[in-house]
């Protein structure tokens, strides 16, 4: 693969020299070189010699690079120095470019019903490519922001002992939040995710072989049974450890479809070849699996991964990483130790906190594309409960086209921003069932707050218990009149059966009160 890699660079640097050397022989001629050739460089006046004229043309490469007598210099010269200057500041560009780029770590908290297809994973993290993903000029000049997907377990120290994130650049949230939900319909991104985790040991997974052999691919009846992710979670858990699986996601170009392509019929040849030399007729059935899984690279988006697994000590990144390696597939996962590059360097630190991919990105064996990527990172099975793990018990219920969604205030919120009955409707009676504390109140207190803001509308709350009222009193704007009548302690009234009089007589008057009130076919009262 580091040959397909190496012609393909090759003869992109090959374009380069030719445009540099195509400008400097346009300004050689323009410059009066030729004229300089056939008078010979060192004489002001014409030589009329054929043969030398012949000899200083067909040293016309050596001319360029030489001084000339004047004491100015060469074309090629000028042009080589500025294209070493151009390439400097690049790359200083790139770098400083990188070291200012900022990231947010956030939560990912998925419904506890959320459940995706393989299918739907694979384009989860095709949007993600695409959200992220930078045109030519500018990744040249600025470099390309990288995305970490993260798989965490607190080791006891936290409420739930694993649960997900994601680090993005900052300004991305809500691209990279919408891409998940392709996935995941009602998940949520929450800000204040453990980011001051450290990274005593670090141990990065890498492809065995070139990228083109399918490292991985999520099989569709697996992931409706059981996905890896409730292995990996179940080993994370075993360890007791605080602990962090890091997947450093850089887009690739789109150039790598072209490369893989390219190497896949490259593979053909190569093992027609094999059976033509064998006198074999046919491929073996291993073959055929190899480039059928090969075949499933194909047409797809790459991403540059930083595979890393984060504990307090190697032996328990490698009792992690030895499930990750586990996975059965034509081109396996193999460890990379970073004793020198993180131990001694100490260059992964700042790369493992942001979730930053590496500056160099790995084009040979780091290279994985979005159905193998599929089987790396997901959410857990829904009935999933060896560890505990962070779910929200409220799904993403987004309201109807026709509702009103005022600009401010709002009776509730959905996943789109405020909402509110009409007013022509709120004439109407509203039932609003449920258990007990699901938020029958806070619809209330949200209706009253609504309510009172209209001018010229009267609100009577009635409420047996006196929270709902305690509460709905909290949101009367200052200015507006409100009467509060609390029969629990009433400060006004009399009570009749207080008199100092006989029991029967305080009767008689009570219910002869009562007559005079109500007729003989209304409501009887016994007392």
């Amino acid at each position: 693969m580091g040959a397909y890699v190496l012609r393909f660079l090759f003869w992109r640097v090959l374009a380069l020299i030719a445009l540099i050397g195509g400008a400097s022989m346009l300004a050689w001629f323009l410059d009066g070189g030729p004229g300089r050739l056939l008078r010979g460089h060192g004489d002001p006046t014409p030589h009329l010699d054929p043969g030398a004229a012949a000899r200083t043309a067909g040293d016309a490469t050596a001319v360029l690079w030489r001084w000339h007598p004047d004491g100015g210099p060469a074309v090629v010269r000028p042009l080589l120095a500025l294209s070493v200057a151009a390439a400097t500041m690049i790359l200083l560009g790139r770098a400083t470019a990188r070291s200012r780029r900022r990231y947010v770590r956030l939560t990912v908290e998925p419904y506890r019903g959320d459940h995706a297809e393989a299918a739907g994973l694979v384009r989860m993290f095709e949007a993600l490519h695409k959200r992220l993903q930078r045109r030519w000029w500018r990744r040249l000049l600025t470099g390309q922001p990288s995305l970490s997907l993260e798989v965490h377990h607190g080791g006891g120290a936290a409420e739930y002992s694993a649960w997900l994130a994601v680090s993005c650049p900052s300004g991305l949230e809500a691209a990279v939040e919408a891409a998940l939900r392709v996935a995941y319909p009602s998940v949520r991104l929450h800000a204040g995710a453990t980011s001051g985790f450290v990274a005593p040991a670090v141990v990065r997974l890498k492809k065995r072989a070139e990228f083109v052999m399918r490292s991985r691919a999520v099989d569709r009846f697996e992931q409706d049974g059981d996905p890896p992710i409730n292995r990996l979670l179940t080993i994370m858990d075993a360890g007791g450890q605080r602990a962090c699986v890091q997947l450093a996601l850089t887009p690739a170009p789109a150039a790598f479809e072209s490369i893989a392509r390219h190497a896949l019929r490259r593979r053909e040849e190569r093992q027609a070849h094999r059976r033509r030399e064998r006198l074999i007729s046919g491929s073996s059935i291993v073959e055929q699996a190899e480039l059928r899984g090969a075949l499933e690279l194909q047409h797809r988006s790459f991403f540059f991964l930083d595979l890393r697994v984060i504990a307090p000590s190697l032996g328990a990144c490698q009792l992690i990483s030895s499930e990750l390696r586990a996975q059965p597939a034509e081109n396996r996962l193999v460890e990379r130790g970073t004793a020198v590059r993180h131990g001694l360097l100490r260059l992964y630190s700042r790369r493992i906190l942001r979730g930053e991919g590496n500056p160099l990105a790995p084009s040979r064996r780091g290279v994985f594309a979005t159905t193998e990527l599929a089987s790396l990172w997901q959410v857990p099975s829904i009935d999933y409960l060896t560890v505990p793990f962070a779910r929200s018990a409220v799904p993403l219920a987004p309201a109807p086209p026709a509702i009103l969604r005022p600009r401010a205030g709002g009776t509730l919120r959905d996943a789109h921003g405020p909402v509110s009955i009409a007013v022509e409707q709120r004439r109407q009676n509203t039932a609003v069932p449920g258990t007990v504390e699901q938020g029958k109140s806070s619809y209330l207190v949200a209706t009253v707050a609504e309510d009172v803001r209209r001018e010229r509308c009267a609100v009577i709350v009635l409420d047996p218990k006196g929270d709902a009222a305690e509460a709905a009193l909290s949101v009367v704007p200052v200015g507006r009149g409100c009467t509060l009548l609390d029969f629990s302690h009433p400060t006004c009234g009399f009570n009749p059966l207080a008199v100092d009089a006989p029991a029967d007589v305080i009767a008689d008057y009570v219910v002869a009160a009562l007559k005079n009130l109500f007729t003989d076919d209304g409501v009887i009262l016994g007392l």
